[in-house]
């Protein structure tokens, strides 16, 4: 696994869009510390850190899923998936390894660049709270780690990198931009008394979805989201939160690798 490990990363490295990304993130990350300007302590949550979370949500899921299904996508547009197939390598193995290599290497250059963001946003005049700057970087992270091995599993499922992007697009569209709609109207097809039972347990079935509200109730506010959701604040501010993100990203991780063995697997055969 190690050697899928190191060669994704100098793959990914080597390639000029790569750079680019640090740019890229650079420009938002700073755009983003600037929002907070008029706010002189983020320790809480308030309208400006919603405006952050959402812009962050829009991005870096789909960033993630082109990224992370282009990895494996290219591989088998260009045949070298088919070659390496021909070796007797553990397919696990394989798929972690990209996953984490692909994820290490993304990781690595939105580090440098929120680094940067925060120099030239301190440079420039602008306050940020500690505690709000390293929920940020946990909640993006995990986002990118998410994302990654969902992008993966799309790749796998694609046979040439336009398959793979309609499909990222798709599936960014459908978590991140009409999430809330669907599941609304959804929800107005079943008992009343179904919906507040309905509704906690969606935001397990969309990591975005998820993350989100993880986030604002970390940063004391959980009250957005009214008394229906008391319950799940006071779960989620508990110590024992993190094991349940933790458990939650491990069972998705293991779907995702299981399924893109699975998906690798039959391309083999066909």
């Amino acid at each position: 696994m190690g050697n899928f490990l190191y060669t994704e990363i100098l793959t990914t490295t080597r390639q000029k869009s790569y750079y680019s990304f640090s740019i890229l993130w650079i420009a938002v990350l700073t755009l983003l510390f600037s929002l907070q300007k008029s706010v002189p302590s983020l320790t809480l949550y308030t309208n400006m850190t919603g405006t952050v979370m959402n812009v962050a949500l829009y991005i870096i899921p789909l960033f993630m899923l082109i990224a992370g299904s282009f990895s494996v996508a290219l591989e088998k547009e260009n045949g070298q998936w088919d070659l390496i197939s021909t070796y007797p390598l553990n397919r696990i193995e394989y798929v972690l390894g990209k996953m984490l290599g692909q994820f290490l290497a993304q990781l690595m250059v939105f580090t440098l660049s929120f680094g940067i963001s925060i120099l030239i946003s301190l440079l420039l005049g602008g306050g940020i709270s500690m505690r709000w700057a390293v929920l940020l970087y946990l909640f993006s992270s995990l986002l990118m780690w998410l994302f990654t091995v969902i992008g993966f599993t799309v790749g796998a499922l694609s046979s040439t990198r336009w398959q793979s992007l309609s499909l990222s697009v798709g599936i960014w569209f459908f978590l991140i931009m009409v999430w809330p709609i669907v599941w609304i109207n959804a929800l107005g097809l079943v008992p009343y008394s179904w919906i507040a039972p309905l509704m906690k347990m969606s935001m397990y079935l969309n990591p975005a979805e998820l993350i989100r509200i993880v986030y604002v109730i970390k940063l004391d506010g959980g009250s957005v989201f009214g008394q229906p959701y008391d319950g799940v604040v006071t779960f989620w501010e508990s110590p024992f939160s993190f094991l349940t993100l933790g458990n939650y990203t491990v069972i998705l991780t293991i779907l995702c690798v299981t399924a893109s063995v699975i998906l690798l697997n039959r391309r083999k055969k066909t």
